[in-house]
Order: structure tokens, then C-alpha cells, then sequence
């Protein structure tokens, strides 16, 4: 199964995407989580690992990898993933291990003007037109926070959309509209509410009726300490069991 995690910034997916890993992996299965956010860098330090180097920068940068595409498809270049490629025929250098977790980065950010992220996009797609999943393999795609990831196709390379929802008016509107996106691009949507006392996750329920709504995860000082801090999350035990709870309906 592949799923793609999105959400307003700030409302926390990345945390539920890390959580979600960790308790999968836990779970026995194979678990890939592709880090697609051009500017975050803390999904690492949540699993506890180390960052290497992310797949643009380990292709040359942009241009190298716009190097080794041109024509592609045109009797240019050989592709630069074969289809049929395992989840342990990633390449290496670029992917970090944890147990049966593994977590890349398409791409990142790095240095000022050097242009728009349309070619981590790109990679992105290549990437996972690639991969041949076993039956009991996951991956976990955590996207840039907004709806860029409709507008550039991401979602057509998954399954299921999970929404994360955090309590604030702007992220229940986008939740909506992600919804209205999912529906365009033909993928089931879901949301996970984040961040909830009994009283919130109440209204938030009633402002999302209409929405599948998985679970919700309640407001915690620990966790939030763990991620101001930049600590591992595999500590979290609470919010890995409602994970689990979640994960059993999709």
C-alpha cells in the first residue's frame, strides 16, 4: 500500500507520518517513508537516525539529474530506476535503516535562487513508477504542507490520501478542499485528527461529519517536547498504539 500524508502546516504530519513508520515497522511489515518536503528536516531526527545525503543531490544536484534525464524515453539516457525495483534495491547512499524502516529524501532546498522544486517532483514520479511492492510492504509519502502535491500529481502515484488535521479553522478548510482534490484525482481520502482534547476532537468531528475520519491523537506535552527538541518519537508508545488502531482501517 502506498499513502501520501498532507496537511496544513503546522497540524502535524510529519509527526503522525514518523509515528506511523515506527508502528508499522513495529507491526512486522516493510515500511518505506519518503520524505517530499523540499523544506523540512526533522523527519530524521523523529526516527532516530541519521541524515544521508537526499536522491537529488545524490544524482549531481538539479543539474546533474536534468543531465541524466534529457531525452529520456527519446533514445537518450537508460532510466535512471528500472521498473520492477524492490524496496532492497534502493540505492545506496541515500536511504537510512532502521529495522524493516527505511526513509529517503527526494530532495531538499539548499541553496538561494536556485529555482522552483519541480524537478524533486519529477525524481519523485520516476521513483515510484519504479518500485514493485510485496504484498505486506508499506510506504508512507510525507509531502510539503499545503496542496501543492495535487496541483504537481504526486497523489497519482498512491493509493490513499490521509489528511492530518490539526484544530484551527484554516486546516478543517483545507482538509476540505483536499478532500474536493482527492475526489478530482480519484483517490480515497481520510483524516486523522491531531493535537485533541475530548472537547476539540468533539467540534472537529462535527466541522469534518462528512469526512472519513480514522482516529484522532490527543494533545501531549511529552510528544510535543520530543519534536521541539528533536528527539526520536519510538518513545511515544500512546500515540503508536492509536496509530496501529487507525492503521487497521485502511
Amino acid at each position: 500500500m502506498k499513502l501520501l500524508i498532507c496537511g496544513k502546516g503546522g497540524a502535524g504530519k510529519s509527526t503522525v507520518a514518523a509515528l506511523m513508520a515506527m508502528a508499522m515497522e513495529k507491526q512486522g511489515k516493510q515500511v518505506l517513508l519518503v520524505d517530499a518536503d523540499e523544506s523540512n528536516i526533522g523527519l530524521y531526527r523523529m526516527l532516530g537516525l541519521s541524515t544521508p545525503a537526499p536522491l537529488m543531490e545524490n544524482l549531481g544536484g538539479k543539474k546533474g539529474f536534468q543531465e541524466k534525464t534529457r531525452g529520456a524515453g527519446l533514445g537518450g539516457p537508460p532510466p535512471l530506476f528500472h521498473p520492477g525495483m524492490t524496496l532492497d534495491a534502493l540505492p545506496d547512499g541515500v536511504v537510512a535503516k532502521k529495522g524493516r524502516l527505511r526513509v529517503i529524501s527526494t530532495g531538499k532546498i539548499l541553496h538561494f535562487g536556485e529555482g522552483c522544486a519541480c524537478p524533486m517532483g519529477r525524481l519523485f514520479t520516476m521513483l515510484f513508477a519504479a518500485l514493485d511492492l510485496a504484498d505486506q510492504d508499506l510506504v508512507i509519502v510525507d509531502t510539503a504542507a499545503g496542496l501543492e502535491h495535487f496541483g504537481r500529481r504526486l497523489d497519482s502515484q498512491v493509493e490513499r490520501v490521509v489528511c492530518v488535521v490539526a484544530p484551527s479553522y484554516e486546516s478543517v478548510m483545507m482538509a476540505r478542499r483536499a478532500k474536493k482534490l482527492a475526489e478530482e484525482a480519484g483517490l480515497p481520502l481520510c483524516v486523522i485528527l491531531n493535537k485533541t482534547t475530548p472537547h476539540v476532537a468533539l467540534e472537529m468531528s462535527k466541522a469534518l461529519e462528512d469526512l472519513d475520519i480514522l482516529g484522532h491523537i490527543p494533545e501531549n506535552s511529552a510528544l510535543f517536547l520530543n519534536t521541539l527538541r528533536g528527539e526520536a518519537l519510538d518513545t511515544c508508545i500512546p500515540e503508536m498504539d492509536r496509530i496501529c488502531q487507525v492503521m487497521i482501517r485502511l
